[in-house]
């Protein structure tokens, strides 16, 4: 299907709207790339997205339609769900559940006060307080219904008691309906038995069942994966089907992708069923993209840095791996879904400068994202900003900002932070280089938090930097974080946009049963099955997607864990594994639970559990291109732009040489002071640092002293 066309379409783009920013890049058949930013357009994002494509369209010579229409594949990265969660911006829901358990969404569990919370906000725990409910007491109905641990009917379901609860909920005015009942994973009779109701009723609702949405063992946590999807879910689908219509309506002949949190494609159907799957699909776009980089240098252990407009995110790859979180937490909730394990903090270019109540001066976590924006912006926004902060401090050019497509206002920044400032007898210059301070160790205590915390030395590790701020400030957070080497890819702008273009399409299935050791021979034989019927409901939605068999690879895992234990690891099934009793999963499950916990937490002879029954199908996508070029002279001065005054800590304004990303070439070298300006970021280089630019045009910072990993190439001109 993708590649029908192939002679007369040679486009990919891939598209991540941020809380400020919507980036947009195209890659040519060639690997060639054309870049755009737009302002975010929240009203409107579909708005934003047309914007930016327009940009490209017009770099490369053609309206908008033609570009469309020589596109096989558009990737789209959301914020629409996160947004609807974080703003309580979703739809008014209805949820239905087994009557005595109408509360178990709100009381939740006893960590729900500290769910999600940053150490700053846990201080004063006492002042604390659980999450607002997305679904009020006032919508929640109970209905008589029980099914046991066995999946065995206790108390039969009353048709016309669900229809009383729907038309109540519906009289409420509710636009969305979620069902959970107890132990709908095991049978879901009842859970069918009501979606069958409600579409007979005809009432045009979203809904949401948990037998679909997260079939897995937790009361509250499978209730409220199943809320959160039907309170996010009118507003995704719209917005995601308004889109893909609207860019078909433009020009493009091919499905729109969307991409998803666990780190694969899916379609826009596939998305309207489970639009939880779109939750911070943004970040999990620059990790893979990261991971596809990594491989490029022979790099196993990478940091990923992401600071946009809005947050700072942190992911890892580890051994060429990328992390999973299965009970991650948005907004307070704890979910059961799979996501790419991603740590976010609220320190982007738009993050807001304030003094707390004994004076100290603090950075974020709440943004003037795109409008009002920074005080630099001219959009009326008045409360300095850290991108007011980089334009006193000279890190911006006012006059070339998104390659001079936009300028900034600086005697508005000086105004602003000089307010700011004020109170403490700080100058605007002052007060910029505290919120430059603050703001880069909050971004190295993060790294710190996702690696040494964790049992990962830092210094193993190198570190991507991307997003429209990350190459400003990577010089700085990355040395005090201590990893090995910084990279910045030449499309550092828009690497969550092109991380996308590296991912394939891919759906997972999963189901929880409980199986505790020793395992019996039937025991396995019901696992097995249990992973045949997974990977056949796959196999039907690929083959309706026009998948060929031979296109998909099924993978498939069992989450197990120590009994009385909590957390569970993933180990990949292979064949043979279930014979014996399982004895080859469980030295598997050793070497995993060793390799994550160290050799030590290993307990010889502990029984085992098996809960979690996971397939993953994967049909893959060509190979994105990195186009490469021979490496030159290692004098840039070809692309000296000038020079102009520029504030390091320590030194005050000095001299700092600019230079023009476009023009620099693979081989050339630049010491610091310096900064390389680029559309849509500034990559500065602090004295005392050098940077080099290798065959991908990917630029490596470095304290002049340290070595600089580089592809087989620039180590040979080097030695």
């Amino acid at each position: 299907m993708m590649n029908e066309r192939k002679e007369l379409v040679d486009y990919r783009i891939g598209v991540d709207i941020g809380g400020t920013f919507t980036d947009c890049v195209v890659v040519g058949g060639r690997g060639e790339r054309s870049i755009s930013k737009s302002l975010t357009t929240r009203g409107s994002l579909q708005d934003g997205v047309l914007d930016a494509v327009g940009v490209n369209a017009a770099s490369l010579g053609m309206s908008t339609g033609e570009l469309l229409e020589r596109t096989t594949m558009f990737v789209h990265g959301t914020t629409q769900a996160t947004n609807a969660m974080l703003e309580r911006g979703g739809a008014r829901t209805g949820l239905i559940t087994t009557h005595g358990h109408e509360d178990s969404l709100i009381v939740g569990r006893v960590y729900s006060k500290m769910a999600g919370l940053h150490e700053r906000e846990l201080v004063h725990s006492s002042r604390l307080a659980k999450p607002t409910p997305i679904i009020p007491r006032e919508l929640i109905r109970g209905v008589n219904e029980r099914i046991d641990r066995d999946g065995d009917i206790v108390v039969a379901l009353d048709d016309a008691e669900v229809v009383e609860a729907v038309e109540s909920l519906m009289a409420a005015g509710v636009e969305s309906l979620a069902v959970s009942f107890l132990w709908s994973f095991v049978n879901d009779r009842h859970e069918r038995r009501v979606q069958e109701i409600v579409s007979g009723l005809g009432r045009g609702l979203f809904t949401a069942f948990s037998c679909d949405i997260a079939p897995v063992l937790g009361e509250y946590e499978r209730t409220a994966t199943t809320a959160v999807t039907a309170y996010i879910g009118p507003k995704v689908v719209a917005y995601l089907e308004q889109l893909e219509q609207r860019l078909q309506g433009e020009g493009l002949r091919q499905p729109l992708l969307v991409m998803q949190a666990s780190g694969g494609l899916t379609s826009v159907a596939d998305a309207a069923r489970r639009p939880i799957v779109t939750l911070d699909s943004g970040p999990t776009g620059g990790i893979l993209g990261s991971r596809h980089l990594g491989k490029l240098y022979g790099e196993d252990n990478v940091v990923c840095t992401d600071v946009g407009g809005t947050s700072f995110d942190v992911g890892l790859i580890l051994g060429g791996e990328i992390p999973m979180d299965h009970e991650p937490v948005v907004a307070q909730y704890s979910l059961r879904m799979p996501k790419v394990l991603v740590a976010t903090i609220g320190a982007g270019g738009g993050s807001i400068c304030w003094l707390d109540e004994g004076g100290l001066l603090r950075v974020g976590p709440q943004s003037a994202g795109s409008s009002p924006g920074p005080a630099c912006y001219g959009f009326g926004g008045t409360q300095a900003t850290i991108t007011d902060a980089d334009v006193v401090l000279g890190y911006l050019d006012p006059g070339n900002f998104l390659g001079g497509r936009m300028r900034l206002d600086r005697a508005a920044a000086v105004e602003a932070l000089a307010s700011l400032g004020a109170p403490l007898g700080l100058s605007a210059e002052e007060t910029a280089l505290g919120v430059f301070r603050i703001i880069n160790s909050q971004m190295a205590d993060l790294i710190g938090k996702s690696t040494i915390e964790l049992g990962h030395d830092p210094r193993d590790c190198v570190l991507v930097a991307y997003g429209g701020a990350g190459p400003t400030h990577a010089c700085f957070y990355g040395a005090e974080a201590g990893t090995r080497a910084i990279l910045v890819p030449p499309d550092s702008t828009v690497f969550s946009a092109e991380g996308m273009l590296t991912c394939d399409i891919s759906h997972s299935a999963e189901v929880s049963r409980q199986v505790t050791s020793p395992f019996s021979e039937e025991a396995m034989d019901a696992v097995s099955r249990r992973l045949e019927r997974l990977e056949r409901r796959l196999g039907e939605q690929f083959a309706a997607e026009g998948a060929v068999t031979d296109e998909v690879k099924f993978t498939r895992l069992l989450g197990i864990r120590f009994t009385s234990q909590v957390n569970t690891v993933d180990v990949v099934m292979e064949p043979g594994m279930l014979d014996d009793g399982g004895a080859e999963l469980q030295r598997r499950f050793h070497d995993r639970y060793a390799a994550i916990y160290g050799p030590g937490a290993i307990m010889p002879g502990g029984q085992l559990e098996i809960e979690q029954h996971r397939v993953i199908g994967v049909r893959a996508i060509e190979a994105l291109e990195f186009a490469g070029e021979e490496l030159g002279d290692p004098d840039p001065s070809a692309a000296r732009k000038g020079e102009r005054e520029v504030c390091f800590e320590g030194a005050g304004y000095i001299p700092t040489t600019v230079f023009d990303g476009a023009a620099l070439r693979a081989g050339h070298r630049i010491a610091g002071p310096a900064i390389i300006e680029r559309m849509g970021d500034s990559v500065v280089i602090p004295p005392g640092n050098e940077a080099a630019v290798d065959t991908y045009l990917t630029i490596h910072l470095t304290a002049s002293e340290r070595i600089i990993p580089a592809p087989a190439q620039m180590q040979e001109r080097t030695s």
